[in-house]
């Protein structure tokens, strides 16, 4: 009986350290920024950490992301993660977008195709909760895991994973301050996707209140809306522009927002004057960078959205420890950093 007893506290022993041993370097948000290989193994190593009370095991599932569009600067980098994912994990993975970007009601009805087709995971992009109530409450009926892409919703959503809100509002304050000389006034406006964007709102808020840290005098002239258009980006602009002369630049919480200002400045050849702070790290928006018609981009690492979403998903499928919000770090690239960039993420300039 005494042996059996000492075997009994060695195995449970061996457990305990074994669980600490798994909490190692959870939450170091800087990994993120690697795209390395090791930093993958990570990724998959953490997803495979459970509580104990595994459930299931998440092999041959069919996973769904429903993003606010098709391609584009961040989302197309998203679904290219994603499906990077999917393949190494063996889903079945779709990834579904409405018509018009954006679109919440057509969002809701690819959500209820995705339950209606079996789904075992979906991540959508909550941009309404109001409007996504009723679809997420039958997901989680049939005990779907529901993670938020972006925006969620904590009362619906198993958990959420996206840019972290503070830590891009921050690096977009600090790369303005940068890029504008010292004896420069600043005088701003901020767009983006929608005004009613609870994520973006957040991302907001946290640059004006670094930029008063930084630039106690800059002055933001006017908060603007584009509906991921750089066309009607670069409208508003030459609007506010006429409005406003003393408008020296444009801090962008959507891609096309980015984009937009670049061409503005292009079109009335303001590289000298007028600063563009563009978001994400697409081929566009880095030639942008390269030519002189934008200052710089915050990089949400949108391919790292994607893809860590789906060892998220597998590890709340597998019965797993995780925690509700998922925030990804941001990075700042300037003109000095693109090729590095390129070469690290192996982006394909001629896209």
């Amino acid at each position: 009986m005494r042996n059996k007893k000492f075997l009994a506290f060695i195995l449970a022993a061996a457990l305990a350290f074994q669980a600490l041993a798994g909490c190692g370097g959870s939450g170091d948000k800087a990994e993120t920024k690697a795209p390395t290989e090791a930093a993958k193994e990570e990724t998959k190593a953490a997803a495979g950490e459970t509580s104990g009370q595994e459930k299931k095991e998440a092999t041959g599932l069919k996973v769904y992301q429903i993003s606010v569009m098709s391609g584009g600067a961040a989302w197309g980098q998203d679904e290219k993660g994603f499906n990077e994912a999917c393949a190494e994990l063996g889903w079945e993975g779709q990834y579904l977008a409405p018509s018009a970007a954006n679109t919440a009601s057509d969002m809701v009805n690819l959500t209820e195709t995705a339950i209606t087709n079996g789904a075992d995971i979906i991540m959508p992009c909550v941009i309404d909760p109001d409007t996504f109530a009723d679809v997420l409450d039958r997901a989680k009926e049939r005990g779907i895991v529901v993670i938020g892409l972006a925006a969620g919703d904590p009362d619906r959503c198993d958990a959420m994973i996206g840019t972290d809100p503070v830590d891009l509002g921050r690096n977009a304050a600090e790369a303005l301050v940068k890029a504008v000389a010292e004896d420069e006034e600043i005088n701003v406006c901020t767009m983006q996707t929608l005004l009613t964007n609870t994520g973006q709102n957040d991302q907001r808020q946290a640059f004006e209140e670094r930029l008063k840290e930084l630039r106690p005098d800059a002055n933001i002239v006017s908060y603007e809306e584009c509906d991921s258009s750089a066309t009607k980006a670069a409208d508003k602009l030459s609007a506010l522009y006429l409005a406003h002369p003393e408008l020296n630049g444009v801090v962008s919480f959507d891609s096309y927002a980015g984009l937009g200002g670049a061409a503005f400045v292009e079109e009335k050849s303001l590289q000298d004057s007028f600063h563009v702070i563009g978001i994400d790290d697409a081929p566009e928006i880095l030639r942008a960078i390269q030519n002189g018609t934008m200052d710089c981009t915050v990089a949400q690492m949108w391919h790292d959205i994607g893809y860590q979403s789906c060892y998220l998903a597998k590890t709340i499928y597998e019965g797993g420890d995780y925690e509700y919000d998922n925030g990804i770090g941001t990075s700042i690239i300037f003109a000095e950093d693109v090729d590095n960039w390129v070469e690290t993420y192996g982006i394909d300039m001629s896209e």
